[in-house]
């Protein structure tokens, strides 16, 4: 046992320590273990010198053109980015996703007309994590207050209260959190948050609903589970 085991210790060693240098940064990617940071390594040196000049162009060239919408936090060329430029979009639907990742996973379902905010992480007192360490505060101090007074928010319920409609327009925050703690602490932050505020009769608190697996992750959903959740969201 012990001769496999210092075989297999020599093994690893049989590599060049620049190739083990370059693997071991690959590891602190998510999700890349020894075997994969290894490969990458070897294909990269194994690359054409032209591929890998274009590679390294290419890295450079998003490195220092694509940063973090101001707005919203998603993936942006410039200051805004395009969904939250997009005119035909609606200012009364605001997604609260955990990482920008998770923006992509919903606009491929082609069916969420709203825009959406990072909230970098979830609330989880077990892991020192606070509202103060998401950009919740940027949601109740900026984001909301803005939606409430947008023409959009102002104009509707202009309308129903003309119309003497019952229920007024309101302003819909639908949650899209990986299912846990920490995913029920920043719910019920947002809730009393809103509360606290006065804003329960012009905000409203969604989840998505059927078609999610209990503890479902926002990386591995399908278009037509997305689409199905967000139509049967329910209020929290």
């Amino acid at each position: 046992m012990l001769a496999c085991f210092g075989f297999f210790e020599y093994k690893t060693k049989m590599l060049p320590q620049p190739i083990e240098n370059l693997a071991e940064k690959f590891r602190k990617f998510p999700g890349i273990g020894f075997r994969s940071s290894q490969k990458l390594a070897l294909d990269i040196l194994q690359t054409y010198q032209e591929d890998y000049q274009e590679l390294l162009i290419a890295l450079d060239f998003m490195r220092k053109n694509v940063d973090f919408c101001q707005n919203c936090g998603f993936f942006s060329q410039g200051k805004i980015c395009d969904i939250c430029s997009n005119k035909n979009r609606t200012d009364l639907q605001i997604c609260l996703v955990e990482k920008p990742t998770d923006i992509i996973t919903l606009e491929r379902s082609e069916s969420f007309r709203g825009k959406y905010h990072v909230l970098q992480n979830l609330i989880s007192p077990l892991e020192n994590i606070f509202p103060e360490n998401t950009t919740l505060s940027d949601l109740f101090d900026h984001r909301i207050p803005q939606a409430l007074n947008s023409t959009e928010f102002l104009h509707q319920n202009q309308k129903d209260t003309l119309n003497q409609t019952p229920n007024p327009i309101q302003l819909e925050l639908i949650l899209f959190f990986k299912a846990g703690f920490s995913a029920e602490a920043t719910t019920a932050y947002l809730r009393e948050t809103v509360a606290q505020k006065g804003w329960q009769s012009k905000i409203k608190i969604t989840r998505l609903a059927q078609g999610l697996p209990l503890y479902y992750n926002p990386d591995t959903l399908d278009q037509a589970t997305m689409i199905r959740a967000l139509e049967d969201r329910r209020e929290v």
